[in-house]
């Protein structure tokens, strides 16, 4: 059996347990390697040891904010692309996000497998097109 996300690395980053836990059995069913990290200084820890290629980052932690994760990790990798997971729907949050802390998307609080699923698959695709355009501009 193929899978589309094999090899893969997602990188979850989320205070609540069974946000982390029922994310991880979508994208590992959905053939992604996945990590977890239960807050911001665990999830940056981890994001340095095993170069995600996606961060599925929570807006509202303790300690480190979600956007204060997503800073520091355009200083680990800037080609990781990050996604943020939030109850809040402010557009003017949104904006910030996406063109402060260079989010690719966000997914609002509950959301369906579905839903995941398609905003990861935007986001390797997002991944993909760096990964070509580095290529392309680096020969």
């Amino acid at each position: 059996m193929s899978f589309p996300g094999k090899g893969k690395r997602i990188l979850i980053i989320d205070d609540e347990e069974c946000m982390r836990d029922s994310c991880c059995q979508v994208l590992t069913k959905a053939g992604y390697w996945v990590e977890t990290a239960m807050n911001g200084e665990v999830g940056l820890a981890k994001a340095s040891e095993i170069g995600p290629d996606i961060v599925l980052v929570d807006l509202d932690m303790p300690g480190a904010s979600g956007l204060e994760v997503m800073d520091r990790l355009n200083e680990i990798d800037p080609e990781i692309v990050k996604i943020v997971v939030t109850g809040n729907t402010s557009i003017d949050l949104e904006k910030e996000i996406i063109l402060k802390h260079r989010a690719l998307s966000y997914l609002t609080k509950p959301f369906s497998p579905e839903q995941l699923n398609m905003v990861v698959r935007k986001a390797l695709d997002r991944r993909d097109q760096i990964k070509q355009e580095e290529d392309f501009h680096g020969s």
